[in-house]
């Protein structure tokens, strides 16, 4: 069984390679090996698909943490 080192490697390759697009490639991998029978594969991806996700949200609350926390100084 993969660990989770392998799975989070996955998600970033995929996010470099994809983009904006790679939970929808992590969602469709997983439904077609659900369909297919491929319990643990489609596990594998659902667990890829969820670390694309945190990665995705950490990412905008990053961005928005930054910009909260700018202070304007007034003359």
């Amino acid at each position: 069984m993969p660990d989770d080192s392998d799975e989070d490697a996955l998600a970033r390759d995929m996010i470099e390679v994809h983009g904006v697009e790679a939970s929808g490639v992590a969602r469709a991998n997983a439904r077609t090996a659900a369909l297919a029978g491929a319990v643990a594969s489609a596990k594998r991806w659902i667990r890829v698909l969820e670390v694309i996700q945190r990665q995705r949200v950490e990412k905008a609350s990053g961005k928005n943490t930054s910009v909260r926390h700018t202070v304007r100084e007034e003359s």
